[in-house]
Parts: structure tokens; C-alpha cells; sequence
């Protein structure tokens, strides 16, 4: 598997949990970062959601990309298949 397809799974995966542990986890990130107490979690919440959306815009991009080789790829096995045969019998 491609390197930059791992990344945005992993880039994904953490704003997920990042997402999750500010809606559930208020007081575990409050014992992790103690001098938050107070003050509003809502900074947590935004980055995972950026973090999110950067690894899935980098999945649809690479997604994409991949797609499209394989697409060539295809139609150029296809081709070689129908005017394969056709080069070699005008060759001989």
C-alpha cells in the first residue's frame, strides 16, 4: 500500500479521536493539560476536525490519482489485446 494512502488513514483515524475526546473526554484532557481548566476545550475540538478533513482531502486526491493509472493502465491492456493481434498478423 502506498505511503501517502497510510498517512491520510492515519491522518484521519486521529481527527477522529481527537473529535471523540473532546465531546467525551472533558475530564481526561483536563487531568493531561491542567492549565485548560476553565477555559473552553473547543480549540481540541476544531484541530480534530482539521486534522479530518487534511487527511481526507489528501485520500481523495491520491484516490484519485490512483484511479486514473489504473484507468490507463486498463484501456492500454485492452488495446494491446485488440490491436495486438492485428500489429502482429501485419507484420508477418
Amino acid at each position: 500500500m502506498n505511503k501517502l494512502v497510510i498517512v491520510t488513514y492515519v491522518l484521519r483515524a486521529l481527527g477522529f479521536v481527537l473529535v471523540l475526546l473532546s465531546l467525551f473526554g472533558h475530564s481526561l484532557i483536563l487531568n493531561l493539560f491542567p492549565g485548560l481548566e476553565g477555559q473552553s476545550i473547543n480549540p481540541i475540538f476544531y484541530s480534530g476536525i482539521g486534522v479530518y478533513l487534511i487527511g481526507a482531502v489528501l485520500y481523495f486526491f491520491v484516490n484519485k490519482k490512483l484511479r486514473a493509472e489504473k484507468r490507463r493502465q486498463q484501456i492500454e491492456e485492452a488495446e494491446g489485446r485488440v490491436f495486438g493481434d492485428k500489429n502482429s498478423d501485419e507484420e508477418k
